[in-house]
């Protein structure tokens, strides 16, 4: 009985010690997964606190550098210009320093033009270089209009390498300012002894160019490319606005007879925009009557570029007429751009109201949006207001969200009542759009309704934006 009882004991213990070990080890499971969140709140606590985008322009691999410069460089952000000039330094990665200049370009970023024209020495030099790099630092001396790169830009323009010297022309064409007839001299010449067929780009670049700069030398060569029924059908475009940028007289008729006889649709809508920059020569009848009236929309779409500021009566009604009910969206907002260089009362409202409407098309709203942003035209704020009074509380096709994104990349500082109505809203995304709106025009009254948003239970991604020095 003894040996009975002593195995029923142990059997007995047997079974128990299972359960008490598995109940240890949950526990301590337990114990192990609230440890490893405790870390984890801690860490994202810090990272909140941080500023996680340096810390990648810093440290990171070039895959996470390149997806920084990308947000950055879509969001307009211009607080890690400073820190790009030692990461430009330091990396060989041509993409990152593609990405660099293009950012330092959105931003208007002056002091990486040393960096972009160093870029450009080494080509002179018969440096190692990369070429896609090279027209990338062109684009950004272009379009911040750095004279003081011409001379270098001249040489290259005259390089062996097509693609670097069309890039080349098309910065000088930009910057314009070339009082060197030697250096003009030399693009008209290179564009004659050129194949139209194997070089079609630099030959491209070299036409838009010469009339940029109005060199009426070059005149004579653009209009046999222009009249030439076998010439390459883009050469023949732009040849017409080069030709009507130089505006020689006897050159207006002829441009005139190809906007009514050719056949090619787009020809004419080239031919029509050429017909415009005739110094010498009103215009405005012709361009009515092809925004009234022809089939094509391109045409529609020059005609009404080109009404811009024209003083002649009935222009803005016909705007407003084409904005409101022509069947394709870049005629409605091409109509819209033009109406917003009119001062009167009438178009104003027309474009305060047509903004307002939720009837619209987004895209057509947010380009009036930017028209009556742009030309700074009185009641924009109370227009804004209007909207934000609408989806305040349910934001119904994300339009209040696209608002206040293009708010926050527009300069203008009576936006200011604006940016700081967007702080208080629920959205995190808002909120910072509110900020970058506030410090991009340094409205110095609203720095701290910033700071105060640096609080406990504020997000952190606004917290973040708050605390990234600008």
């Amino acid at each position: 009985m003894k040996i009975k009882a002593k195995i029923v004991n142990i059997l007995v213990i047997l079974l128990i010690s299972p359960i008490f070990i598995y109940s240890q080890e949950t526990t301590e499971i337990t114990e192990t997964e609230s440890s490893d969140n405790s870390i984890a709140d801690n860490i994202e606590s810090e990272t909140e606190s941080t500023d996680r985008r340096e810390e990648v322009l810093l440290y990171g691999i070039d895959s996470e550098v390149l997806s920084v410069l990308g947000d950055l460089q879509q969001e307009k952000v211009d607080t890690y210009n400073d820190l790009l000039i030692s990461v430009f330094t330091e990396t060989r990665n041509t993409q990152i320093l593609q990405g660099i200049f293009r950012l330092w370009d959105d931003t208007s970023y002056k002091e990486g033009l040393d960096s972009a024209r160093n870029e450009l020495e080494k080509v002179i030099e018969d440096e190692d270089f990369d070429s896609a790099t090279i027209q990338t630092a062109m684009s950004y001396l272009a379009n911040q209009n750095d004279v003081t790169a011409l001379p270098q830009l001249i040489i290259l323009a005259d390089y062996r390498n097509s693609r670097i010297a069309a890039a080349a022309v098309r910065a000088i064409g930009e910057i314009g300012s070339v009082e060197d007839t030697a250096a003009l001299e030399i693009l008209l010449e290179r564009l004659k002894k050129e194949d139209p067929i194997a070089e079609e780009d630099l030959v491209a670049a070299l036409i838009v160019t010469l009339g940029e700069l109005k060199y009426e030398p070059a005149a004579q060569e653009l209009i046999y490319i222009v009249e030439d029924a076998g010439a390459s059908a883009g050469h023949r475009r732009l040849g017409c606005i080069s030709v009507g940028k130089i505006g020689r007289s006897e050159d207006y008729e002829i441009i005139e007879t190809l906007y009514y006889e050719t056949d090619d649709a787009t020809l004419r809508s080239y031919a029509l925009a050429g017909l415009a920059e005739f110094p010498d020569h009103d215009t405005t009848d012709i361009l009515i009557q092809a925004l009234k009236r022809d089939s094509f929309w391109r045409i529609r779409v020059t005609a009404a570029e080109k009404l811009m500021d024209s003083g002649k009566e009935g222009v803005s009604e016909l705007l407003q007429y084409k904005a409101l009910y022509d069947p394709v969206n870049h005629v409605r907002i091409a109509s819209l751009k033009s109406l917003g260089s009119f001062t009167d009362g009438k178009s104003q409202d027309f474009l305060l109201e047509y903004y307002k409407d939720k009837k619209k098309a987004t895209d057509v709203r947010l380009a009036c949006l930017s028209v009556i942003v742009e030309n700074q035209t009185p009641g924009t704020s109370d227009a804004i207001f209007a909207v934000m009074d609408e989806l305040w509380e349910k934001d119904e096709g994300r339009f209040l969200e696209f608002t206040c994104r293009d708010l926050s990349r527009s300069e203008w500082e009576n936006l200011a009542p604006v940016y700081d109505r967007m702080l208080g809203h629920s959205s995190w995304l808002i909120q910072v759009y509110g900020i970058r709106g506030i410090r991009r025009n340094n409205l110095e009254s609203l720095q701290d309704d910033i700071k105060a948003l640096d609080t406990e239970g504020v997000d952190g991604r606004v917290r973040r934006e708050v605390t990234t020095e600008r």
